[in-house]
């Protein structure tokens, strides 16, 4: 689970590159952290449910960081009680960031997202050693 601080984004990237150290896939570790970083920043941002009464949670589901390996193939997942589909945005010069799932989409072999019931989505990507 990650809670709703800018240093998950670090604990993410640090349980990636232990699993696949861990699994004897080192030479994943940067493509990986990268990829890791970008959906979490995202899941974070963009997939927490937050009371406009008070800005705070409202108490949905957090959320959860996944790895799956296969062979060489390695999923990394991303659950969050946010319903919006992720957009891949055409980046403006006017306006930073919107690059994130770009980064994405270029380190992975295939990413997508996955609606969750009764409310959520699970964004993932894999990438291959």
């Amino acid at each position: 689970m990650l809670p709703p601080r800018a240093e998950s984004v670090h604990w993410a990237r640090s349980f990636a590159g232990g699993s696949l150290i861990g699994w004897g896939m080192g030479d994943l570790a940067q493509d990986m952290a990268l990829v890791v970083s970008e959906l979490a920043t995202n899941a974070l941002r963009h997939g927490l449910v937050l009371d406009p009464r008070n800005l705070r949670e409202s108490g949905a589901e957090p959320i959860r960081m996944s790895m799956i390996r296969r062979g060489s193939l390695v999923t990394c997942a991303f659950a969050d009680p946010g319903s919006a589909a992720p957009v891949l945005r055409h980046p403006s010069p006017l306006e930073p960031g919107g690059m994130g799932l770009h980064i994405v989409e270029s380190m992975s072999l295939r990413w997508g997202w996955n609606p969750l019931l009764p409310q959520g989505k699970v964004v993932w990507a894999v990438l291959k050693s």
